[in-house]
């Protein structure tokens, strides 16, 4: 097993929850770390790909993706998420990007638009709005990492996905 094979299902299952939490979760509090509340969606697009190694690969897109229920039942037939278009609110702030899970990256990220008029602002804003994005990313994933070692963790997903045992 190389480096890279080894881990890249951690980017699938962080996909799969960041779906799950943009479903059920109006907004999510990062207030432990300083960031205040967050809104994640999981936005236009999502790709499933089959976990079997049969080759089988889906992009559905759609306005709303977390109430489809072809999104479920793709997951339910053994296919998780393979990439996803996320928008992220804090505050007047808004990001969007894509995350592709194997190997695991966040790409196209549209920064906010912050309304200065005077370029050093601008730059500024700009980067306080990059070292915040990363900021939340981390925490996000951090978050995903303490919630994966709850003894419910596994039970939760299959319930909202309406998997039973």
């Amino acid at each position: 097993m190389t480096k890279e094979s080894g881990i890249g299902y951690l980017g699938s299952e962080f996909l799969l929850w960041l779906f799950w939490k943009s479903a059920t979760d109006e907004k999510m509090s990062l207030n432990n770390l300083g960031l205040g509340e967050i809104s994640v969606l999981i936005e236009d697009s999502i790709t499933l790909a089959s976990v079997t190694g049969d080759g089988y690969c889906e992009t559905i897109k759609s306005q709303d993706i977390t109430s489809l229920p072809s999104v479920r039942e793709s997951i339910k037939l053994g296919r998780l998420p393979e990439a996803a278009k996320i928008k992220i609110s804090s505050n007047e702030l808004e990001w969007t990007f894509q995350v592709k899970a194997t190997p695991f990256k966040i790409s196209g990220v549209k920064l906010p638009i912050t309304g200065e008029k005077n370029e050093n602002e601008m730059i500024s804003s700009r980067l306080l709005a990059m070292t915040k994005f990363e900021l939340i990313m981390k925490a996000l994933f951090n978050t995903f990492l303490i919630e994966r070692e709850m003894p419910d963790f596994i039970e939760d997903i299959k319930d909202f996905l309406g998997i039973s045992d």
